[in-house]
């Protein structure tokens, strides 16, 4: 994941995706191998659909082998991204009306670990988060100097489904909605206001 004190971001997922409902349902004997086989070819079609996804290999009971690539800017009425989607998040990067640029990991796996191993499910991997920005709070097991100058690293080793899920705040330099400097509008608000008084 990466973004700019400016609002630009770029995320590139290498790894799989499973979808647990059906990973669990075989798991568990609870559906007949044709249906199984149909739900597994609707679930790349869905993944297909999207033209971000570079590659998609189904590998069988819900799992599916993907790279995912996307860099866009927040601007105007756009001002979140969620990863696969909002029916099945994995994280979620956000611009606030105050300023912060926000990631969230979802909390989905931690909630839902035992369900999840009792059918075999795990996780593990790595997210790291490259910016520019003033960041103000983070849970990262690692932070380092990126390779790009004025650029900052921040790396989630995740072992396991019961591991905190990543969170991420920083300070941007414009409102992305407006593209106007944050701090040159306080700024020009903050001069206005002793005029405003005299009156």
């Amino acid at each position: 994941i990466r973004f700019t004190s400016t609002g630009a971001y770029g995320v590139t997922y290498i790894g799989d995706l499973i979808y647990a409902p059906l990973w669990g349902q075989i798991a568990r004997k609870e559906i007949e191998p044709d249906a199984a086989k149909l739900q597994n070819q609707q679930f790349l079609d869905f993944l297909k659909q999207d033209s971000h996804f570079k590659k998609v290999n189904a590998l069988g009971r819900g799992r599916f082998q993907v790279e995912y690539k996307i860099e866009e800017q927040f601007q105007g009425l756009h001002q979140s991204f969620t990863f696969v989607n909002r029916n099945g998040q994995i994280f979620r990067l956000r611009a606030t009306e105050d300023g912060e640029m926000i990631l969230s990991g979802s909390a989905q796996a931690r909630l839902y670990a035992e369900r999840f191993e009792e059918v075999g499910l795990s996780m593990q991997g790595l997210v790291r988060v490259t910016t520019d920005a003033e960041v103000v709070e983070h849970n990262a097991t690692f932070v380092r100097a990126s390779t790009t100058p004025g650029f900052t690293q921040y790396d989630w080793r995740i072992r396991s489904l019961r591991d905190p899920p990543p969170r991420l705040i920083a300070r941007l330099k414009i409102d992305t909605r407006t593209g106007v400097p944050l701090f040159g509008a306080l700024r020009d608000r903050l001069q206005s206001e002793p005029d405003e008084a005299a009156e």
